[in-house]
This record gives C-alpha cells, sequence and structure tokens, in this order.
C-alpha cells in the first residue's frame, strides 16, 4: 500500500491552493481528482474583488468586470452603482488550469479520473480495492464531500440553484430578480459572462422544494419572455452548512466544510482562503486558523439575513426596496459592504 504524509480529495480551488502550499514543505503530497479535467464546475464563476491582489490572479484570466448591478421585485427596479468594480468572472477551467501549473509537481503526486469509494481511519480507497494510506486527510471535494460523510456531519442548510447557460452576447447587465412569491428569501438572476449568459435562479430547500422551484422558475422565464431553448440545464447544490474545519487528523475546506454564503451563493474565496489556512494547520499543529473562523462568522451572518428575510413575509418587498435605495449612496455602500462581508 502506498502511503503519503497528505491526501487531498478534490482539485477543485481550495484542494489546489492547499497543494500549491504544502508543496513548499517536506510533506509528501497526494492530490486526487475524480473528473478528466481539473477545472471546470457548474457554478456562477464569480469572483469578489479582494481576491485579486492577494492571490496573484492574472487579468488574463479575469472575464466581465462589474460596477454596477440592477435588483428587481414586483414593486421596483433600481440600478446600484459603485466607484469600483466589486465583481469579476472567470473561467473555472482556466482558472483551475491556471492553479495547477503554480505546484511543484515534483513535490505533489496528482491523480486525475481517480474517485475515492471508501474512506478508513488511515487509509482511503481508489476505485475497487487500490488502499493508500495517510497520516493527514483533506476534503476539498464539494457539497457532496465523502470526506464530510465519513465524519458524520450531516448537511441541514443547503440551496438548490438551477441555471441554463445560453450561447449569447444579447445580455450585458448583471441582474437579480427578487419575487418572494416565486423564490422566497431567495431569487432569480442573470449573470452575463464572456461567451454566454447564465440565467438561474435558487433557494433553500427547506423553504421551497427542488420541483417547485424549478416549476416557479419556468413561470418567471415565461413571464419575462425569456428563451432557455438554446440553453445547457444545470442544476447544483450549495452547502453552507459550517460545522468546523479541523477534525483530529483530519481537514475540510471550501464547500466540503460549508465556507460558502448562503446569501450570495459565492464561494471561490472561501475556497481559497481555507484550502491556504488548512495547509498551515497541518504544517502547524498549534495552529488556529483565524480567517477560517471569520469567513465562517460571515457567512452565518448572511444566514441570519435569510431567515430574517423569510420572517418578514409580505413585507419582504418593503425591506428589499429600502436596502435598494440605501446602497444607491455609495457611503453607505462601503458601510453596508463592511458589515456584511469583512
Amino acid at each position: 500500500m502506498e502511503n503519503y504524509d497528505v491526501v487531498i480529495v478534490g482539485a477543485g480551488p481550495a484542494g489546489l491552493r492547499c497543494a500549491e502550499k504544502l508543496a513548499k514543505s517536506d510533506k509528501t503530497v497526494l492530490l486526487l481528482e475524480k473528473n478528466e479535467v481539473v477545472g471546470p464546475k457548474v457554478c456562477g464563476g464569480g469572483l469578489p474583488n479582494i481576491d485579486l491582489e492577494r492571490f496573484n490572479i492574472p487579468d488574463e484570466l479575469l472575464e466581465k468586470r462589474y460596477k454596477a448591478m440592477t435588483i428587481h421585485s414586483p414593486f421596483f427596479q433600481n440600478e446600484i452603482r459603485s466607484d469600483n468594480e466589486f465583481l469579476y468572472t472567470i473561467d473555472r477551467k482556466k482558472f483551475g488550469q491556471w492553479q495547477l501549473g503554480k505546484i511543484d509537481k515534483n513535490k505533489v503526486k496528482i491523480r486525475i479520473n481517480t474517485r475515492v469509494t471508501e474512506i478508513q481511519k488511515d487509509y482511503v480507497v481508489l476505485g475497487t480495492e487500490e488502499k493508500i494510506g495517510f497520516k493527514y486527510l483533506i476534503g476539498a471535494d464539494g457539497a457532496n464531500s465523502i470526506v464530510r460523510k465519513y465524519l458524520g456531519l450531516k448537511i441541514e442548510k443547503f440551496c438548490v440553484a438551477i441555471q441554463y447557460i445560453i450561447p449569447s452576447d444579447e445580455y450585458d447587465k448583471l441582474e437579480f430578480f427578487f419575487d418572494p412569491k416565486l423564490f422566497n428569501s431567495w431569487y432569480a438572476w442573470i449573470f452575463p459572462r464572456k461567451d454566454f449568459v447564465s440565467i438561474g435562479c435558487g433557494c433553500n430547500t427547506n423553504m421551497l422544494s427542488a420541483k417547485k422551484l424549478r416549476e416557479n422558475f419556468n413561470l418567471w422565464l415565461e413571464k419575462n419572455k425569456i428563451d432557455v431553448s438554446s440553453g445547457e440545464y444545470q442544476a447544483y447544490t450549495i452547502n453552507y452548512d459550517y460545522q468546523g474545519y479541523k477534525f483530529e487528523n483530519i481537514f475540510l475546506a471550501g464547500e466540503s466544510a460549508g465556507l460558502v454564503s448562503g446569501l450570495t451563493g459565492e464561494g471561490i474565496h472561501s475556497a481559497l482562503t481555507s484550502g491556504e489556512e488548512v495547509a498551515k494547520s497541518i504544517l502547524d499543529e498549534n495552529y488556529n486558523s483565524e480567517k477560517i473562523a471569520k469567513i465562517a462568522k460571515i457567512g452565518d451572518r448572511h444566514t441570519k439575513i435569510l431567515n430574517f428575510l423569510d420572517k418578514l413575509g409580505i413585507f419582504r418587498n418593503v425591506m428589499l426596496g429600502f436596502i435598494s435605495i440605501i446602497l444607491k449612496s455609495s457611503k453607505l455602500q462601503k458601510i453596508i459592504n463592511k458589515k456584511l462581508f469583512h
């Protein structure tokens, strides 16, 4: 049986960042990816501006850049503009390949198209019978993490998101559509990317079943006369149920740990950060990540906002309208941004 100091399950942003950092140590590392190609994933592909400098993300990886968004409800429509670009989009495949290129292949063994089928106390099983031993195991394998399941951590806070990916340059505005009758506390979106547009919606399934969500989404598409016949239908789960990241010699990073915003669905930033922090925790047993604690605190804040909006019921639109008016002030934007995201 082969043995490694660290086995990382999942080569998304969290797993790749963790591998990059561990490659600079004397640890033996194995990075496993179940897919044939590193990078592609069904997600929005949005990246907040705070990541660019910190993670040295080159300009050529950025697609769309946003300084404005339009918020709609049955009773109002407001465009909110920022003095600075607050959101970028990236191609997840190109981003994953860029991260992969930053890893020292002499220090990290990478195996793609390799699925973990079983986990035991000190080894994982690949496929039907191959066993790989580990001292440390990292789950960076997304919302349906096999590592998280092994730890017995149930997921009670999650959203289902559905979208159509449509080859089109017809749309150029970032738009969010709030309609409590259709999406409860969540929303539909029009999210233009470089070569296509993502048109979708989401909701916590405790509030609305996945079946009902899709029915309501179809009603919304019909109401707004949006043709999705040329689009590719996609559905995915967003796990924002954080219950910790360190469990003796097993760690969780990114969405496996539930480090995703239940309010915005954004998770790339927390994946990159937590991947790096998990590496530090392995290299220093006494390291206690304040950054992961901060991400978890922000996520908890976002969940409370969702719960508050849910309790407002029929008054939700009034509150959303009030918030959208406030956000027209650049000064108040900075205050709210600091309270919500920092």
